[in-house]
């Protein structure tokens, strides 16, 4: 069996170190914990630092939605599919302008009701009800507690941004496969495994 040519290229590996397939399957397994992680949390606190159920939830949905994106990526990884990688290709990029918007809206929401956070602080009303919450919500300076929420939601846009650009990278690879290897004699299965 002959070896197929392919162009070395700086990015056709994850972190340095990983295979681009696997590499993308453990990112997506990542995002998926991540981003569903991410959802709860919104979805429990979120209406209490926002004041706002319908900001909490439509930001837990985003989350959500990058959770369904990573699923499809992950399954379309898994089982070699171009048509699921496609989806994810296609929804991913306009999923990640949506997260930086997000990430905007949090600090602008949180900025805003800052005061409301401390007043209720202050009166000892507590801001999600419950002890443990309410005391390191207290404790913690407001301003250290937006910081850390929108670095998070940061670290977040960031391993989907590289999960986008690995994945994509794979796509591209399987999409464009097939022509630089005219001439040689391999099904579609046995080019997929030198990928």
């Amino acid at each position: 069996m002959a070896i197929l040519p392919t162009a070395l290229m700086y990015c056709n590996n994850c972190c340095l170190c990983l295979p681009i397939r696997g590499g993308g399957i453990w990112l997506s397994a990542v995002c998926i914990i991540v981003s569903t992680l991410g959802a709860i949390l919104f979805f429990i606190y979120g209406s209490s630092l926002y004041f706002s159920p319908a900001i909490s939830f439509s930001l837990g949905g985003i989350s959500i939605l990058h959770a369904t994106a990573s699923l499809i990526a992950f399954f379309g990884l898994g089982c070699w599919s171009y048509m699921l990688l496609r989806i994810f290709v296609y929804t991913q990029w306009i999923l990640t302008f949506v997260s930086v918007a997000r990430i905007g809206v949090v600090a602008f929401v949180l900025q805003h009701n800052r005061d409301q956070i401390i007043s209720r602080c202050q009166s000892g009303t507590g801001i999600q009800g419950t002890a443990s919450v309410d005391g390191l919500l207290c404790r913690t300076p407001v301003d250290s507690v937006i910081l850390s929420i929108v670095l998070i939601l940061l670290v977040d846009w960031i391993l989907n941004g590289y999960m986008y650009f690995v994945l994509w990278r794979f796509y591209v690879r399987m999409r464009d496969y097939p022509e630089t290897i005219k001439g040689e004699t391999f099904s579609y299965e046995e080019a997929l495994d030198e990928l």
